[in-house]
């Protein structure tokens, strides 16, 4: 199926402002997604939209779960894929559903990207993920101690997975088109971090500008360098982290 926004609207199926809902338009964003997927893996795609993405990553996995939160695109997703024996859709939010599967990807909205990403780097057995996020997220993810855009995520990334930045897309690539450009991000997971550890970061980067030793100090943790926050490199954190 031919996924111009002519079709789209033909539908009779509009994207949401609230679920911040952009369905892709350019066919090489399926494209790239399935090139991502290993022959025969277990997939879970997270916010499954109109299906473009299920249809093209389908023939190349053993099972798939659409997992969509909008139920007038679940039932249009059940319909469409019917026939599909390895397909299954399924309602569910993103930030409750079991992360279980070799491979987890999607496009994700800005507006859950934080809390999901934190989410994926403690929980689930998952080994790869290929995400299409806001460009501005995925370059915080390989950003450096000290850079603006260095913070909570770069950290819990960095000592979870190994990243790869992927093909940037314009807002030309979805409809209705998003006033910034989008970025894929592939993930290759080392090992699950500890919860406490994500709450222990969000405390921490609260007041990333701060000197290091008066905010883990009230984080619960010392620190005799003069370092800020934003300064402190993922390595170390982990340390102040671990100890007693």
């Amino acid at each position: 199926m031919g996924w111009t926004k002519a079709t789209l609207a033909s539908l009779g199926v509009r994207p949401s402002r609230r679920l911040g809902q952009n369905f892709t338009v350019d066919p090489r964003i399926p494209s790239f997604f399935s090139s991502q997927v290993p022959q025969g893996s277990e997939v879970l795609e997270i916010g499954a939209g109109l299906g473009v993405v299920t249809e093209k990553v389908a023939p190349k996995a053993k099972l798939l779960i659409a997992l969509e939160k909008d139920k007038r695109l679940y039932e249009f997703l059940k319909e469409r894929f019917k026939g599909y024996e390895n397909v299954k859709v399924v309602l569910g939010d993103a930030l409750e559903y079991p992360l279980e599967k070799e491979v987890i990807m999607g496009s994700l909205p800005y507006s859950i990207s934080g809390p999901f990403l934190a989410r994926t780097f403690t929980e689930g057995n998952w080994k790869k993920a290929v995400f299409l996020l806001q460009k501005e997220v995925a370059q915080r993810l390989v950003a450096k101690p000290g850079s603006k855009d260095y913070g909570r995520l770069t950290v819990m990334v960095k000592l979870c997975c190994d990243v790869e930045l992927g093909p940037t897309w314009g807002p030309k690539s979805f409809w209705p088109p998003p006033e910034v450009f989008s970025q894929h991000v592939i993930l290759y997971k080392r090992r699950n971090l500890p919860k406490e550890f994500s709450s222990f970061l969000a405390c921490v980067f609260s007041q990333r500008n701060k000197k290091a030793k008066k905010v883990l100090e009230r984080c619960g943790k010392k620190w005799e360098g003069e370092e800020r926050v934003r300064e402190l490199s993922p390595e170390t954190l982990w340390e102040i982290f671990s100890r007693a």
